[in-house]
């Protein structure tokens, strides 16, 4: 009996950390990162911390004790979070027709660059394949890149070879190569109007093209919000923390705390920016990017409350859309106004970048 006591008593223990935590990221919806930065932190680990709830609600069940409510009364807290991030949606085959829009969102990693600066042509020319091969009417790529200065140049044969009547592009420097990244949007569709999104300490973050689909005018964005910078020896860390050194680890620590801390900082600036876009905005809005932050995050629950999220209608379970070493991320995302019915959603398991390919088919309602 005396050991069962003590098991129960880590097991509570240990269930109520949980909970504190779970509690922390639901609070990241409501909280902005300016105020307190941990909560964005917390919210990157919901999927993982959720699932650690539903084991110690598991748990208690075998054993017998209420103490299952402890963890379920946070989830029920959450519900809006946990719909955010899960959904079962089966995506019934749609035939599509003139009137549908077809979306495809894609960080293409800038063509796998290698140090030197110099991209792979297997997996640009996959990459370039995949498009063709779905002939969407709008495609936004994020980490669009090119070796050529002239970036013109190469950005008209794509144009050409993915059979696009318009394309935008908007570069930022990238230090790493003493090169050119950004982002475009090609489409089928006549471009009537284009801008930028930047300001003063940001790169450009934001694009935006009007489109005349159907003899309506609909702005596209096509958005990169501010990356984390993790380095692969970061997220080594995160995952499997090493304690020789307490300094180093003391250190090691804070600089990743520094990261994240300042990616919420500048994302919270960004999306304040984007919304004031999309208020001021007559026309109806298509908008996708690579956010760099999950749905329990203060971007998205800006974003969400005034766009719709194409996942929510029609995706399926979690479709984590980040490709890399930390689990269960989804932080690319196509946004749409209510004009539109939301037809289709899909997360397309190719591994020719960090992420994976979001595809939505859209119609005027």
């Amino acid at each position: 009996m005396k050991r069962i006591a003590i098991l129960k008593g880590v097991l509570l223990t240990l269930n109520l950390i949980a909970v504190v935590v779970l509690v922390m990221a639901l609070l990241a919806s409501y909280v902005p990162p300016s105020d307190v930065a941990v909560f964005s932190i917390a919210a990157l680990v919901y999927p993982m911390i959720l699932f650690a709830n539903l084991f110690f609600i598991g748990c208690w069940i075998l054993l017998k004790s209420k103490y299952w409510l402890i963890s379920f009364l946070a989830i029920l807290f959450g519900f809006n979070n946990l719909r955010n991030n899960f959904q079962l949606s089966f995506n019934p085959y749609t035939i599509k027709n003139d009137s549908h829009i077809k979306i495809i969102s894609y960080n293409v990693q800038l063509f796998a660059t290698d140090e030197r600066g110099n991209d792979s042509a297997e997996i640009k020319n996959n990459i370039v394949q995949f498009l063709k091969d779905e002939d969407a009417n709008i495609i936004c790529l994020q980490e669009y890149h090119s070796m050529d200065r002239n970036v013109y140049t190469p950005l008209i044969e794509l144009n050409n070879k993915l059979l696009k009547s318009s394309y935008y592009y908007e570069s930022y420097f990238n230090p790493r190569f003493d090169q050119l990244s950004g982002l475009v949007i090609f489409s089928k569709y006549k471009a009537v109007n284009k801008g930028k999104l930047k300001f003063t300490g940001s790169r450009t973050f934001g694009i935006y093209t009007d489109l005349i689909i159907d003899s309506d005018t609909v702005r596209v964005f096509n958005i990169h919000l501010a990356s984390i910078r993790l380095q692969s020896s970061d997220i080594d860390f995160v995952l499997k923390p090493e304690f020789k050194d307490q300094e180093s680890f003391k250190n090691r620590s804070a600089s990743i705390y520094a990261k994240l801390t300042n990616a919420f900082l500048l994302r919270e600036q960004q999306i304040n920016q984007v919304i004031q876009e999309i208020i001021a905005c007559p026309y109806p809005i298509i908008l996708c990017g690579d956010f760099n932050d999950t749905p329990s995050s203060y971007v998205y629950s800006m974003l969400s409350d005034k766009l719709v999220d194409n996942f929510i209608r029609k995706g399926y379970m979690l479709s984590r859309t980040y490709a890399g070493n930390v689990p269960y991320l989804r932080i690319d995302y196509i946004f749409t106004t209510n004009h539109f019915k939301i037809n289709k959603f899909e997360r397309v398991k190719k591994n020719y970048s960090d992420h994976f390919p979001i595809i939505s088919t859209v119609s005027h309602k």
